[in-house]
């Protein structure tokens, strides 16, 4: 008993000391917070970095292939409205969003644990054909893509809940940035692990991500949403209600024209982004001879490269600067980026293509944070899960497309000239096309201009002054 007391007292001091320092207290339960983000990155990183390289590069499996089974998460999005209405419903009704969260938590361990199995059932050294295979493969990938989507979905929607509106710039500023801290620190400790490749160890890797994944989301989930004794959810600011159907508010959203001007722009932009998801490690490969390890590594360069990015739109943000000229800003970067990767067409020329690697994630850092921070902007505390989960849809739609977009005409054109590089360099070409005419667009529809006057806003905000308090199922 008495060494009991003894081994709670630092405890009690340290929780006395954050009573009496609560600024300290919410940036540490903001970093727990980012537990999950840090989690998300170790996991993402063998999978759309190691994986895809091997299966293209070391197996030749079409980069199509490849590119649908790492896209099949985007197009899967839908199911974010779903859901992130069906938690807003069961917010408003004073329950919690935490079961679907744990739902799409254990959906996204399984994938990612048997996802690196794809490695023997493509490669023909299992039992199944080819087909058969791809088939067991999408499956695999289909149940990640759905646990991915809802446990995002509902990550950002508790976030919402949980953060005041007028920190919420701040706050995104550092979760992301530990998504990024994830993504490097995996990179760096898989290349060190994989010096010595072979598949076994590949799948033990990604099935390591997989449960750091686990526990890390458990930490960081832990208790954010409190019940009373009576079942009911702790009150966390004013109460929300939900006053129309899922289809109704789809409707509303859609009848905005500046809002979907907005999203076109941010999908535009997106889809430049996403096609060196798939990509940039083969590209090292194939072109620059690059090995295994070497190339794993690339994705800490990106990832440096995306936490600097992040790191100065979090500090433009907290300065009160617009979002939309971090997003230009953010396109910009990224398009000399793919240049330079572009020119980077010999193996003598390693050395530039990591940086324009590095330029490409420091551009898309500054455009997801000053994307996201835009969008959270526009939340309506009664709609946080769809409003969000209708943004995820956009963003993942044009992620998908860009992934397969990318390894077909890969495919194609290196089929058409017999030119390996040509096939990487067309797809690059593309991009920065797309992010160009994403700048074009934000100045000639003066976006920025329509946020600041209050005409881009949440399709629901007129809905506040109703004198009805119903929730429509």
């Amino acid at each position: 008993m008495a060494a009991g007391r003894m081994l709670m007292r630092p405890v009690e001091s340290a929780r006395r000391w954050l009573d009496r320092n609560p600024a300290v207290a919410r940036w540490l339960g903001v970093l727990r917070l980012g537990l999950f983000q840090f989690g998300m990155g170790v996991s993402l990183a063998p999978l759309t970095g190691t994986l895809n390289r091997v299966l293209i590069d070391e197996l030749r499996i079409p980069a199509v292939a490849v590119g649908f089974l790492l896209a099949i998460h985007y197009f899967v999005s839908p199911a974010r409205a779903m859901i992130g209405f069906r938690s807003d419903v069961d917010r408003a009704a004073g329950n919690w969003r935490t079961p679907y969260l744990v739902f799409g938590a254990m959906l996204t361990y399984g994938g990612l644990a048997t996802a690196p199995f794809s490695l023997i059932l493509l490669s023909g050294d299992g039992a199944l054909t080819f087909p058969v295979a791809m088939i067991v493969c999408t499956l695999i990938f289909l149940a990640y893509g759905i646990g991915v989507n809802a446990v995002e979905t509902i990550y950002l929607a508790t976030v919402s809940d949980i953060t005041p509106s007028r920190e919420r710039g701040q706050v995104l500023g550092v979760l992301w940035i530990m998504l990024v801290l994830g993504t490097i620190f995996s990179s760096i400790v898989m290349g060190q692990l994989l010096v010595r490749y072979d598949h076994i160890r590949l799948i033990q890797v990604m099935q390591g991500s997989a449960v750091v994944f686990v526990a890390l989301t458990f930490v960081a989930m832990y208790n954010q949403e409190r019940l009373k004794p009576n079942g009911k959810l702790e009150d966390v600011g004013e109460p929300i209600r939900v006053r129309q159907t899922l289809l109704e508010s789809v409707r509303l959203l859609a009848a905005q024209r500046p809002l979907r001007n907005l999203f076109f722009v941010l999908f535009l932009a997106t889809l430049g982004f996403a096609t060196h998801d798939v990509l940039l490690e083969p590209y090292g490969g194939q072109v620059l001879r690059m090995s295994v390890a070497q190339t794993t590594q690339l994705t800490a360069l990106w990832g440096g490269g995306m936490l600097l990015g992040i790191m100065l739109a979090a500090v433009l943000l907290w300065r009160g600067r617009s979002p939309v000229p971090l997003i230009a800003g953010g396109c910009l970067v990224g398009l000399m980026g793919f240049l330079v990767v572009t020119l980077s067409s010999s193996e003598a020329l390693v050395n530039p293509f990591r940086t324009g690697a590095t330029l490409i994630g420091a551009g898309r850092g500054v455009f997801i944070v000053g994307a996201l921070a835009l969008v959270m902007s526009l939340v309506d505390k009664n709609h946080a899960g769809l409003f969000i989960g209708l943004w995820g849809i956009t963003q993942a739609l044009a992620q998908g497309f860009g992934t397969i977009g990318g390894g077909l005409m890969r495919d194609l054109v290196q089929r058409a000239t017999g030119d390996v590089a040509l096939g990487y360099t067309a797809v690059y070409a593309t991009s920065m096309s797309l992010l160009a005419l994403s700048v074009l667009l934000l100045a000639v529809l003066r976006l920025g201009r329509q946020i600041r006057s209050g005409v881009v806003r949440s399709p629901w905000s007129s809905l506040d002054q109703a004198n009805v308090d119903q929730i429509i199922f």
